[in-house]
């Protein structure tokens, strides 16, 4: 389990992609899938998070794109926090109360850890053509 080191002298403990249960990975990807053509599209704009000179993309997006970033972002927190030193577990009714340096460095954390998924075969065996670390 993950231990996030947060702004403002907070942490968090995250799930392990591994240890997310199905029910979690579904609602979870299905947020992401909401939001992947927004960011991808971002990306090819030449968005970058390090780069005010990109920035005006993001303001450039329309309500429904953004919420729909916003939302992938409060999912990945809501289903993937174990436990933190911000008081009562996150919900979808107050993850977003949450100090904004705080929920960005969460998100990213958690997008991280979501993001290495190990590849699988149909029967959920490993696949061993699947490219591994030397």
């Amino acid at each position: 389990m993950p231990a996030i080191e947060l702004p403002l002298d907070q942490s968090a403990i995250i799930k392990t992609r591994a240890q997310l249960s199905e029910r979690s990975v579904r609602a979870i990807s299905r947020a992401f899938m909401v939001a992947g053509s927004t960011v991808a599209g971002m990306v090819q704009k030449g968005f970058k998070d390090d780069d005010p000179n990109t920035w005006s993309i993001w303001r450039d997006l329309s309500d429904e794109e953004l919420e729909a970033v916003n939302m992938y972002q409060s999912v990945l927190i809501v289903e993937m926090v174990i436990s933190w030193t911000l008081g009562d577990l996150p919900t979808m009714e107050n993850v977003q109360d949450l100090p904004s340096a705080c929920f960005q460095a969460l998100a990213a954390a958690c997008a991280d850890e979501f993001a290495n998924a190990p590849d699988f075969s149909p029967d959920g065996a490993v696949d061993p053509k699947a490219p591994t670390e030397n």
